[in-house]
């Protein structure tokens, strides 16, 4: 699948299992201690949620779907409608779960206790997917982006996830996934198999350290070198036909691979406020630059500053689109 789109693709982001974050600044996390907060703030969370908000920044027409529970989704339906997101979450009874962040404003970082989220009985479950995958149909056209986003509710499994990525492959959509753990490796060994169907190419995943770890069956070295992470990342490429793969390294920036190439990209050197939202931030930036027809490297880099420019602010969002620019043309790829 030819993954360059044009102008008129949308992206619609499919969050399962979102969360209203709480996030409480402190001066230092210190543990069994008692804190007093320097301030906190509220927002609608969730991977697609937070990267449905990077990519309506940035001016990409974007839908966030899923599943919301209907007792507290103000919060939600109110973010959507400042940030310019088409709500097309289905509700569902219930209440979607808080999950809270703990701001280290001397470390940088952040500490999350996440919630489990609702509960579905199986009738209602398979209800729930089944009008979800309709919905979707009815929306999604040849050419858009889907992102299958976050964690999974209690009592769903991947076959959720392929479901859905079989049908929006199916719609001509291109597919990514910024899911983690077993449920990605599952995801994408199912999606690759022609004894399951169809073989669904996936244009875009971005593992961390820990979940390309997972994805290759093997732990990494204690301190891998680059290239033996551009290995795994290359092996991602070849053994389940993942086009682009955005390995997150933190402070040491990514590692970018295609089935033609694989390159790292340094981190660049910007003030840290907090990290929360960084993974969002590059997987927005990734594919507003893929919507508009940049080629990889050159994508995932921009990614890359939406992310830099993410973590310099506590408030969400980003800052113009200059500034962004700025912090992309610093950082150059290198081949490995």
């Amino acid at each position: 699948m030819n993954t360059t789109s044009s102008a008129a693709a949308r992206v619609f982001t499919i969050t399962l299992n979102p969360a209203i974050d709480q996030t409480v600044r402190i001066p230092t996390l210190v543990p069994g201690a008692v804190h007093r907060a320097l301030g906190q703030q509220t927002e609608a969370g969730g991977k697609g949620v937070g990267v449905a908000a990077v990519l309506a920044a940035l001016g990409v027409p974007v839908t966030a779907s899923g599943w919301l529970g209907a007792d507290n989704d103000g919060v939600f339906t109110a973010a959507f409608a400042a940030r310019g997101i088409t709500d097309a979450m289905l509700r569902l009874p219930g209440s979607t779960r808080t999950n809270i962040k703990l701001a280290d404003a001397e470390r940088g970082d952040s500490t999350d206790i996440n919630l489990p989220g609702l509960t579905l009985a199986p009738e209602a479950l398979a209800q729930a997917e089944a009008d979800l995958l309709a919905a979707l149909r009815a929306q999604v056209r040849p050419g858009d982006w889907c992102e299958l986003a976050g964690s999974l509710p209690p009592g769903a499994s991947a076959d959720v996830w392929e479901r859905l990525a079989r049908a929006l492959a199916a719609q001509g959509a291109h597919i990514a996934i910024d899911t983690g753990g077993a449920v990605l490796l599952q995801l994408l060994q199912r999606l690759a198999d022609p004894a399951r169907g169809s073989v669904v190419p996936v244009a875009l995943v971005k593992p961390n350290r820990a979940e390309l770890e997972e994805l290759a069956g093997r732990p990494l070295s204690t301190s891998p070198t680059l290239a033996e992470v551009a290995d795994a990342a290359s092996a991602l490429c070849r053994s389940h036909g993942v086009q682009h793969v955005v390995v997150s390294l933190g402070g040491d920036g990514a590692v970018i691979a295609t089935a033609a190439g694989r390159w790292q990209a340094a981190a660049p050197r910007v003030p840290v406020a907090t990290t929360v939202g960084a993974g969002d931030a590059l997987v927005a930036g990734t594919l507003a630059a893929l919507v508009r027809g940049q080629a990889f490297p050159g994508a995932a880099v921009w990614g890359m500053a939406c992310a830099a420019a993410r973590i310099q602010r506590i408030a969400p969002g980003l800052p113009p689109r200059a500034e962004v620019d700025a912090i992309a043309a610093a950082i150059l790829p290198q081949p490995l």
